[in-house]
């Protein structure tokens, strides 16, 4: 029976890590009925969306190719190329399109399990943190995320372990917090970190 509940673990296993790439790709069709572009931007928003897409799909397979395929490797890949895309997108677009493709890719981006880096250099900015402070605030910030990773072998392929997960140590992460900042601070950055509270929710595991 053990010896079967073992198999079974791992065939779920190899299942999940096959179904990596599907499921942690930017879903550019849901944004794009967001955006209520005009006929014009429709016909540059697929071309570029299509060429992104191939491009990537040929760096993934170069990569494998090359023997050093590893999850670091693809989420730089992923990376460097939905922001590329960000900026060629935004160039045909109003300001209220640009913002809504900005938060957009900042939410669903591969990997990005932790708040973002432009949310923490706000919190830094707004919370005037010293240099003291500031040092301390991007170490537990690290030590958060080593120890989400860290975790991954629990909640692989699992979203509402992952989930579970995140929240514990995130709970860590502000008690640890509260030694670093002044009441105010505090209450600033539980108001700031309101803007990403998806973070956490959406994890796959």
């Amino acid at each position: 029976m053990k010896k079967f509940l073992l198999l079974l673990a791992t065939v779920s296993v190899l299942f999940s890590c096959g179904n990596e790439k599907k499921r942690r790709g930017i879903d550019f069709a849901k944004l794009k009925a967001e955006l209520n572009l005009t006929a014009d931007q429709v016909e540059k928003y697929d071309a570029i969306v299509t060429s992104f897409d191939e491009d990537r799909q040929k760096q993934v397979v170069e990569l494998k190719a090359s023997g050093k395929m590893s999850r670091k490797g693809y989420m730089k890949i992923m990376k460097t190329s939905y922001t590329k895309q960000e900026v060629e997108l935004k160039a045909f677009m109003n300001d209220e399109q640009k913002e809504a493709t900005h938060e957009y890719i900042k939410r669903y981006m591969p990997g990005q399990s932790d708040y973002s880096d432009e949310l923490k250099a706000e919190i830094i900015q707004t919370l005037a943190l010293d240099s003291a402070q500031t040092i301390k605030y991007q170490a537990v910030n690290q030590a958060f995320t080593k120890a989400f990773r860290d975790a991954h072998d629990h909640y692989h392929g699992n979203g509402e372990a992952a989930t579970m997960y995140w929240n514990q140590f995130n709970e860590d992460r502000k008690t640890a917090l509260q030694q670093i900042f002044s009441e105010e601070q505090f209450a600033q950055y539980l108001e700031l970190i309101k803007k990403e509270s998806y973070r956490g929710q959406n994890e796959k595991g």
